[in-house]
């Protein structure tokens, strides 16, 4: 009788065991799967989507596994502090989490949060960057969505060293802005969003044919500068062709190639009225003063621009001036009696459309004092 009374006491105790650990297990489970009770965006002070509801939330570069889980479980995005700290140590997720923004629901479960911090998914923006603008017009659209610095930005674009870095053998990387839409860590710096429009035209322009007479004869950081002015002067696709054939017509036959786009950027007057003083201007990216193409490109031009550059249409056309009737075409002219004819058609369409296109002024209007 006592040896069976024995070995049911153990029997006893081998379930009690099992019972714990199956209760530890459930525990554990529970613990691990629980959701969180998320307080409102405005108390924790995070920026919540208004379509998901997922909120914002940054992990600070070098910020302790500690203060980290404590910190998600005052915000309402974890039940329990501890249990996270231990689950990723336990695990080794822990040296798996990025400093950056994530997009997170407001009630999560440590397995959930572990899961989002370590997966590396990223909060994200999309911009658009349009053909044809400069460097410094790139940064006012990249600033309305990041925190950028205007001075770090622009530095970083005219060093020589960071283009060489971005692999462009430029002393600058104005032109090599491809514009596109991009998809963008919600932090991005400076260096990293110039480094992935850099790549971005590399990739696009690795599928080009570079063996034409225009490539050989003023190489890349000529053809880029062709294809920016072409951007700048053709607002319809299909004259990007005729219009390179015109500046490469003037080019090769020594003339001005009489830009005004060239001028703008010159003088960093992207609208408005150009003054005889603008066109007068000494920088070397005035072509309406100086032969030859200028220094560098005076803005980042798309795909059909860097194309119809590289490869211009042949044609025994110099000159083109805008038709002004709507159409943002232009008339093209082999000489100048006929540039002058369509100059005055160009006047006419402007009266009858009822715009008055002015002339450039001598000197900038004064401001009377009252």
């Amino acid at each position: 009788m006592a040896k069976r009374g024995k070995k049911g006491f153990s029997l006893f105790k081998g379930f009690a065991l099992l019972a714990l650990a199956a209760a530890g297990a459930l525990a554990m489970v529970w613990a691990l799967t629980a959701k969180s009770v998320p307080k409102s965006a405005a108390v924790t002070g995070l920026e919540a989507d208004p379509v998901s509801g997922d909120v914002l939330y940054e992990v600070l570069p070098k910020v302790s596994l500690a203060n980290l889980a404590q910190d998600l479980q005052y915000k309402g995005l974890i039940p329990n502090a501890t249990v996270f700290r231990l689950f990723l140590r336990v695990s080794g997720q822990d040296k798996k989490i990025r400093a950056g923004y994530f997009y997170i629901r407001p009630s999560n479960s440590v397995l959930e949060m572990t899961f989002k911090l370590t997966s590396g998914k990223m909060a994200t923006q999309v911009v658009t960057i349009p053909e044809g603008k400069t460097s410094w017009e790139t940064y006012g659209i990249l600033r309305a969505r990041f925190p950028l610095d205007s001075l770090r930005f622009d530095s970083l674009v005219h060093s020589s060293e960071f283009a060489k870095a971005c692999h462009v053998d430029a002393p600058s990387l104005e032109g090599f802005l491809f514009p596109d839409t991009y998809v963008l860590p919600w932090k991005v710096t400076e260096r990293d969003v110039l480094k992935v429009m850099a790549k971005r035209f590399q990739d696009v322009t690795r599928e080009f044919d570079l063996r034409t007479d225009m490539y050989r004869k003023y190489g890349q950081v000529g053809w880029i500068t062709l294809a920016s002015i072409v951007e700048k002067e053709a607002a319809v696709a299909a004259e990007q062709s005729p219009i390179a054939g015109v500046f490469y017509n003037r080019l090769t036959q020594g003339w001005s190639l009489g830009a005004d786009p060239t001028v703008r950027f010159a003088v960093r007057k992207p609208t408005g009225p150009l003054f005889v003083s603008d066109l007068n201007c000494d920088s070397p990216y005035n072509t309406r003063k100086f032969t030859g193409l200028p220094p560098g490109p005076i803005c980042n031009p798309g795909r059909g621009a860097l194309l119809a550059a590289l490869n211009p249409m042949q044609t025994d056309k110099m000159y083109f001036v805008a038709k002004d009737d709507g159409s943002r075409e232009h008339f093209f002219s082999v000489d100048n009696s006929n540039h002058v004819h369509f100059k005055d058609v160009a006047a006419s369409n402007r009266q009858k459309r009822g715009i008055d296109k002015p002339k450039p002024k001598k000197t900038a209007s004064k401001t009377k004092k009252k």
